[in-house]
């Protein structure tokens, strides 16, 4: 977790984590700064993403939950939302982009929506009313989560796939996700179909 002392500290940091300071990132940051305040001091708590895009990387950068360490956990429901719980029941907070609080933001809400112009004034004017917006765009609300994201997937028992023999979870069965059919990748051709005119 890193301790930021100013946005212009928190842009400069997340320039160099996530690649730009993208407004997804910035309001990130908001809401979980607004999340961990409403989940008040507890060490022990992990972390919900309900979007892939920009959200994970604010909670990577503010909070001790990353993706590596099993404490963010992403579900991609299209939603500009995140959650933080208490690991040990539970319980949490949900903030969210609230569209209906936006409607004095106009740059935000155009991009909340989809339809943020793309020249560099409108990105000025975008990041300028993230700024003054602050969490006065978002909503939160308690939450309790479903048990299945408090089961440490860590110290799951693994077993040898007998198709391609790397390891994967037992309770998959004996294929492995990935030749069970759910593989990223495009099948490679047999050696005699590549050489084909």
């Amino acid at each position: 977790m890193t301790t930021f002392f100013s946005c212009d500290d928190f842009i400069e940091k997340a320039r160099a984590f996530h690649g730009c300071a993208s407004p997804g990132l910035m309001i990130g940051a908001s809401m979980t700064e607004l999340a961990l305040h409403s989940l008040g001091r507890i060490q022990d708590y992990h972390a919900l993403c309900e979007t892939v895009r920009d959200l994970p990387d604010a909670v990577q950068l503010l909070t001790p939950c990353t993706t590596g360490n099993g404490r963010l956990h992403v579900l991609e429901l299209g939603r500009f939302a995140l959650t933080l719980y208490r690991h040990f029941d539970g319980r949490g907070v949900r903030v969210f982009l609230d569209i209906a609080k936006t409607a004095g933001w106009p740059h935000i809400r155009r991009w909340a929506l989809g339809s943020d112009g793309s020249d560099d004034r409108a990105r000025v004017r975008l990041e300028h009313e993230i700024r003054k917006a602050g969490i006065s765009i978002l909503s939160a609300s308690p939450v309790q989560m479903k048990s299945v994201f408090l089961q440490d997937s860590v110290r799951e028992t693994m077993v040898a796939c007998i198709a391609c023999g790397e390891p994967h979870p037992a309770a998959a069965g004996p294929l492995c996700r990935a030749c069970a059919g759910q593989s990223p990748y495009v099948p490679k051709l047999p050696a005699v179909a590549r050489h084909m005119p």
